[in-house]
């Protein structure tokens, strides 16, 4: 219980630090600071029994709060998926099965390396189902995000249950199949506990059963697919503070389940956004996918929230952190995770749906100012999106890198297919093939690719299983009255990849103020492009307008024609291959450098010379700088 409460602890303080910024940071940085305390160890057996395809769970629990005991069942059905004559199932070992029953027979089974392995009573062919129920009881241990809690909240120290079993926690309270690509069909969650105690689950609450020793039994069942960690429970004494949605003719309760101390008039303010939040989503995304059931929120004394399925379990209330697990009903829940390396089509979509509520509410300016804040953390990233050791559960939920630079390449990605097709690839998504099963990144590309007609290889090579953006050094020319040369280089990258190919949006201002969009893609490291047929003199050109590009830039400026002779300093021809000639007008020159964009000088060349042989350069955008007397002139150059 100590390490329990140290977390909590932990969590008022961080609470009040992030203040009414409650959104996706502050539920991974919650996760990542329970995770630092609890000291959890995964458990590495992930994936589940990949011989059997689970249909059904019916859980029920009975708890004692006080000594934290359970002691319950869970019935399965399941189909097999090869010949078999034996399962097994993942639970912690500090949980004890005392049996196993089928068809009204004991199974012989052993528990050993936190898996429960059952031998059957007979053999079972390919497509042939089976029934069975396990009985098991003990202490559940609460490891990762709290996999399985109980504390106290408010003055009268009221108890509180909850679970919280993302990623790998489900198993340390019941026995599963820890895959989250195998969806259940439905489920059923019966929980029982004193009658002071209103218990939540997934789905539609289908009874209550009064008991003669003082406790209640709440039944609930969830009719949808559901992975197994978003089955989840919430119990305390809780208040129902209860709205409705409509929507295409049909109407489901929006019900939030509320400390008693915590229902205040501004909690309610924030709740009462849920239904907005639903209506912009289910236009954006398609209808919400659970609206013969519920959706709600659940609170618990934890920070941020947890996208459990149609009731989202929450610490505390912001209009961000709302449309973040709202979200996820879609993305997440809807269609999940096949595996936690592919934690970008959950977290990396449920992220960008807070910058996309807040575009539609209050403004472009609010969703570049959300999308800026995501860039300054990504560009420290130094990890693919593509998590590379899932094992690692602080790394799956970096937000940084999972929540931020996912939100980021979205961002990128409807700046590449343009808003029509990325808005419908959204929907399309949600209704292809994977509705209510589990995808992949490559699933999702594949969409996305398909909607627009476009081969986005290189877009998921580079931004999701590659690492680091791309810096990009550009000037132009008019080189005549018509025509406008613009140069574009990127520094070389030590990683993978070494540049980026984009397409890159470039806004022309003509000299009358009138404005002309242009797009090329560039595919090489250095690269030069023409615009031709130009009605009047170029007064600037912009790279990237819309920043839909995360990069950094070094914009050396451009030279018109009419201007060229009257500069102080002239390279030619630029672009260039084998040799460069310069004009100046500095007097007492007394050298001329070669510069790395980084400042480095590479090479220092004699003051008398005009001619400058680069053949010993690698093909990139170079500074060439000439030190005078009393000052000096700096101009780039790019070397073919």
């Amino acid at each position: 219980m100590k390490k329990v409460i140290l977390v909590h602890l932990i969590f008022f303080i961080i609470l009040e630090s992030f203040g009414q910024k409650m959104n996706g940071e502050s539920c991974s940085f919650y996760k990542k600071t329970s995770l630092k305390n609890a000291k959890s160890q995964a458990r590495f057996t992930y994936p589940g029994d990949q011989n059997i395809d689970v249909t059904f769970h019916r859980i029920k629990l009975n708890i004692n709060h006080n000594t934290r005991f359970l002691s319950g069942s869970v019935e399965t059905s399941f189909k097999a998926l090869t010949n078999i004559n034996t399962c097994s199932f993942d639970l912690n070992n500090s949980m004890k099965v005392d049996s196993v029953i089928a068809s009204n027979k004991k199974l012989t089974f052993s528990q050993i390396s936190n898996k429960v392995n059952i031998s059957l009573d007979k053999s079972l062919k390919i497509g042939d189902s089976q029934n069975l129920e396990i009985f098991y009881r003990g202490t559940p241990r609460s490891s990762a995000f709290g996999s399985f809690s109980i504390s106290t909240h408010g003055n009268a120290k009221s108890p509180v249950v909850w679970t919280l079993s993302e990623p790998y926690g489900a198993p340390d309270w019941w026995p599963c199949k820890d895959d989250p690509a195998d969806k259940i069909d439905s489920t059923e969650v019966w929980i029982t506990l004193p009658a002071s105690f209103v218990s939540v689950s997934n789905g539609l609450q289908k009874g209550t059963i009064a008991h003669a020793d003082g406790t209640k039994t709440y039944q609930w069942k969830n009719a949808h697919p559901i992975a197994h960690y978003l089955i989840s429970i919430a119990c305390s004494n809780y208040q129902l503070y209860q709205s409705s949605f409509s929507y295409n003719g049909k109407k489901m309760p929006v019900d939030h389940y509320i400390y008693p101390e915590s229902l205040s008039t501004a909690v309610k303010n924030q709740l009462d956004q849920t239904t907005d939040i639903l209506k912009f989503f289910s236009d954006l995304f398609g209808e919400y996918p659970f609206m013969d059931e519920k959706y709600g929120h659940a609170m618990c004394n934890f920070g941020g929230g947890m996208e459990h399925q149609t009731v989202s379990s929450m610490g505390g209330f912001s209009e961000d952190l709302i449309a973040h697990e709202l979200a996820h009903q879609w993305f997440g829940d809807k269609i999940t995770c096949k595996t936690w390396s592919d934690i970008f089509v959950n977290e990396a979509f449920a992220s960008y749906a807070e910058a996309l509520f807040q575009e539609h509410k209050y403004g472009k300016d609010a969703y570049f100012e959300n999308i800026n804040d995501h860039v300054t953390r990504a560009k420290k990233i130094t990890e693919p999106i593509y998590i590379s050791n899932p094992l690692n559960e602080n790394l799956i939920f970096d937000y940084g890198l999972t929540y931020g630079k996912g939100a980021v390449v979205l961002h990128m990605l409807r700046g590449v297919m343009g808003d029509s097709l990325f808005f419908q690839s959204l929907k399309n998504y949600q209704n292809s093939e994977f509705a209510h099963k589990a995808a992949t990144i490559d699933d999702f590309k594949k969409i996305a690719e398909k909607t627009s007609s476009q081969d986005l290889k290189y877009f998921f090579d580079e931004w999701i299983y590659g690492i680091s953006y791309p810096r990009y050094t550009f000037d132009y020319t008019q080189t005549q009255s018509d025509r406008l040369k613009i140069n574009i280089s990127q520094q070389k990258l030590n990683t993978n990849p070494t540049f980026f190919k984009m397409p890159i949006e470039f806004k022309i201002i003509l000299e009358s103020g009138k404005e002309m969009m242009q797009t090329f893609f560039q595919n090489e490291i250095t690269q030069s492009f023409e615009i031709l047929n130009l009605k009047e003199k170029v007064k600037n050109v912009i790279f990237d307008p819309n920043n839909f590009i995360m990069k950094d830039l070094i914009n050396m400026g451009g030279i018109t024609a009419n201007e060229f002779n009257t500069e102080n300093l002239q390279i030619f021809p630029n672009p260039s291959t084998e040799f460069i000639e310069i004009k100046h007008n500095l007097k007492n020159l007394k050298s001329i450098e070669i510069l790395t964009l980084n400042g480095q000088k590479i090479k220092e060349i004699s003051p008398s010379s005009t001619k400058l042989d680069i053949k010993f350069l690698t093909s990139g955008t170079y500074f060439l700088k000439l030190i005078g007397e009393n000052e000096s002139k700096t101009l780039a150059f790019i070397k073919n």
